[in-house]
């Protein structure tokens, strides 16, 4: 039975090369780790410790980070953003260890990398200031993070770039040695997308609470959110959409002075961005069912606040180079770069800009639970026309300038609140010359055009 032989023999060698396949190892997802180290050396993160236990089955990679040129690697994260991370941040950086666990099929067909990214041990600067502080306090935090206290687990797919992962969960008690006590959760945080890691195509995150309690013998701090949602998809690094949604948002500091209860729910916020062409548009829109403050001294409700502003036709060469002047500000150096700061802000107003306020409203406000409000609604344009000689002109004298603005502002405020803003501030009483009134508003149009400011019609005296 020849033929029987060789299908025996053509069995045989099928099985034996199915398992030398883990032998031969996953060459696909080496290479890619090989480069990503070379990239990440390159940029400062320096890998001082590096482990590999290969099974038949499964390989495990521990890889231990050292950020020992936090300059460089703040530079590379900015290259994948179009918001710049602040100077001050890089000090916070130095000197941190990351911990990296991968773990990968040695079949060289699979093409799923699971990761745990967990920080090992905080900057130098935050270990000095601590240990110098509260010896305990940094000991504490030294083994919670060594015991992998903060890390985020991911599933990636390396040829779909597909991912999910989550945030282990905190629940987290401490005693200071001046017996105030600290207590923090975080509680099922998850979150998927599409794209590199380091700069996602697509990414949604869902967190159901974080809670951070503060208490000593004279003061109770508890700040909690809950049910935090957020989507963001970014075309490219100057093209990108982010919302983000809250159910609730809670602050209530109870001190021996004085109380404060604030409480925030249905909290939305979508911000985009267009830089690809010339001009660059950018955009926010935010809404709040309502918002609850009360005090000794204060007691509001507000209900139903939302705005929706976009600005555009801003050079996208002189906002870059604002946007980056801003965001080397450091807090020792304000002083010395607020005239890099002025030029920066003339060249950009010099290019002219469209400032279109399409909603700032407030439904509804009560005080002290039985004085009804109301509230209001503004609509606004602003225009500052290009001009070259800008600068100049705020040299000789900044009246010159003031023919580069086009304004325009609907204002409609209850008659409640119109009432309590004119006998709340005496001043305000001037006003009852301009309005003109509806069955249930105040309504003010005012126009800034050719130098003369209007209100609903009549110039302003």
């Amino acid at each position: 039975m020849p033929n029987l032989k060789k299908f025996i023999i053509f069995i045989a060698l099928a099985v034996l090369l199915v398992a030398a396949l883990p032998i031969v190892g996953n060459r696909l997802i080496e290479n890619l780790l090989d480069d990503r180290l070379t990239t990440l050396n390159s940029y400062g993160l320096e890998v001082s410790k590096a482990e590999t236990q290969s099974g038949y089955l499964n390989t495990k990679k521990h890889f231990e980070f050292l950020l020992q040129d936090a300059d460089k690697f703040v530079a590379y994260l900015n290259k994948y953003s179009d918001q710049q991370l602040p100077p001050y941040i890089n000090a916070a950086f130095e000197g941190v260890v990351i911990g990296v666990d991968i773990v990968y099929s040695n079949f060289p067909l699979s093409k799923e990398v699971s990761v745990d990214i967990y920080p090992l041990s905080l900057s130098k600067n935050m270990r000095r200031s601590i240990k110098k502080d509260d010896l305990d306090f940094y000991n504490y935090l030294e083994k919670f993070l060594h015991s992998r206290g903060v890390l985020y687990h991911i599933n990636y797919n390396i040829v779909s770039e597909d991912f999910d992962g989550f945030i282990k969960d905190i629940k987290e008690s401490y005693t200071l040695k001046d017996g105030t006590t600290l207590n923090l959760n975080l509680l099922n945080a998850t979150y998927s997308g599409n794209g590199e890691l380091i700069a996602p195509n697509q990414i949604t995150s869902n967190i159901d609470i974080v809670n951070l309690e503060i208490q000593n013998a004279k003061t109770k701090i508890n700040f909690t959110l809950s049910d935090l949602s957020s989507s963001s998809s970014f075309e490219s690094s100057s093209r990108y959409i982010s919302s983000a949604d809250l159910k609730n948002f809670k602050l209530v500091v109870d001190a021996t002075s004085d109380k404060l209860f604030l409480n925030a729910t249905g909290i939305k916020v979508k911000l985009s961005s267009n830089t690809q062409g010339s001009k660059a548009e950018l955009n926010a829109k935010s809404s709040l069912e309502s918002l609850s403050i009360k005090s000794d001294k204060i007691d509001a409700v507000m209900k139903n606040f939302a705005y929706d502003i976009a600005l555009n036709s801003l050079d996208k060469d002189s906002f870059e180079e604002f946007r980056v002047t801003l965001s080397n500000i450091k807090a020792s150096s304000y002083a010395d770069m607020q005239k890099e700061i002025e030029k920066s802000l003339v060249k950009l107003l010099s290019h002219g800009l469209n400032l279109n306020i399409a909603k700032l409203s407030l439904e509804n406000i009560t005080l002290n639970k039985t004085e009804n409000l109301e509230g209001f609604d503004i609509k606004s344009k602003l225009k500052i026309k290009e001009d070259k000689d800008l600068a100049t002109k705020i040299a000789t004298s900044p009246l010159l300038v003031s023919k580069n603005v086009e304004m325009s502002i609907n204002l409609k405020l209850s008659k409640a609140l119109y009432v309590k803003l004119t006998n709340d501030v005496p001043m305000a009483s001037v006003a009852d010359s301009y309005a003109k009134e509806d069955a249930d508003s105040v309504l003010f149009d005012f126009t800034f055009i050719n130098d003369e400011l209007k209100v609903n019609g009549k110039a302003l005296r």
